[in-house]
């Protein structure tokens, strides 16, 4: 039996849409950046009376906006992993080891053999 304290399990843990640690190192990543986020948003009117209409246009882009939002937030935690692992260098080095073929091959077809 668990308790309330106890940590929860990595199928929880993986489940959870925005973790604390993740959200909190990705504000650390934003403030660092100097990025000046009134400069991203659209311009926008003030409305004088809202109507149940123009309401219902704001939550629309009210939504779109949280998902465009959670799917940026995926996109840079996914390149932020691929950044800390050796994923990169091994498709380089193996870019390299076809380029070489490659290279021997055109060498083959124009019949040098340098």
């Amino acid at each position: 039996m668990t308790t309330p304290a106890a940590k929860p399990s990595a199928s929880k843990a993986s489940v959870h849409p925005l973790p604390l640690s993740s959200t909190l190192h990705d504000l650390a990543l934003l403030r660092a950046s100097d990025l000046d986020f009134a400069a991203l948003l659209p311009p926008s009117s003030p409305s004088t009376s809202p109507d149940t209409e123009g309401t219902h246009t704001d939550d629309a882009d009210v939504e779109k906006s949280v998902q465009r939002s959670l799917d940026f937030s995926r996109e840079a935690r996914a390149a932020l992993k691929l950044l800390h692992t050796d994923a990169v260098e091994k498709q380089g080095a193996r870019v390299d080891g076809l380029r070489e073929k490659l290279e021997d091959v055109v060498k083959g077809l124009d019949g040098r053999d340098d």
